[in-house]
C-alpha cells in the first residue's frame, strides 16, 4: 500500500501550518474542502472544475524540479487571470514560482501548499 502523502498548509492567515493526511491519488482540492468544511483552512475555491482560479497556491515539494504538463484548462486559466504569459509552454519547471490550481494537482508525496 502506497505511503498517505502529507499535505501542509502554510498561509499568513493561518496561526501555524495545518498538516493533514491525504491519499495517493487525490485530488488536493478535495483534501482543501474537507479543511474548509471542518473550519480549520480559511482557503477559498469556488468551482472545483478548474475554470475559476480561486484555488490558486504555490507548491513545495522533494521532487522540485522537474517538469510538470500543464492541462490546457489550467494553462487558460493561469493566462485568464495574468499569471502566465500567453506564450508559455504547456511543460513548465515545477518549481515554487510556478502558481497552480488546487483542482488540478494530484497528490503523489509530501506537499507543501502555499497560499
Amino acid at each position: 500500500m502506497p505511503d498517505m502523502p502529507s499535505v501542509t498548509f502554510v498561509s499568513e492567515k493561518l496561526a501555524n501550518p495545518l498538516t493533514v493526511q491525504g491519499e495517493p491519488g487525490q485530488r488536493l482540492i478535495d483534501v482543501v474542502r474537507d479543511q474548509v468544511s471542518a473550519g480549520k483552512l480559511p482557503m477559498n475555491w469556488r468551482c472545483g472544475q478548474g475554470t475559476c482560479g480561486a484555488c490558486l497556491v504555490r507548491l513545495l515539494h522533494e521532487g522540485q524540479p522537474r517538469p510538470v504538463q500543464l492541462s490546457g484548462m489550467e494553462r487558460n486559466v493561469l493566462i485568464r487571470i495574468g499569471l502566465m504569459a500567453p506564450s508559455a509552454a504547456k511543460e513548465q519547471p515545477d518549481s515554487p514560482e510556478l502558481p497552480r490550481l488546487a483542482c488540478h494537482v494530484m497528490l503523489e508525496r509530501e506537499l507543501f501548499v502555499y497560499f
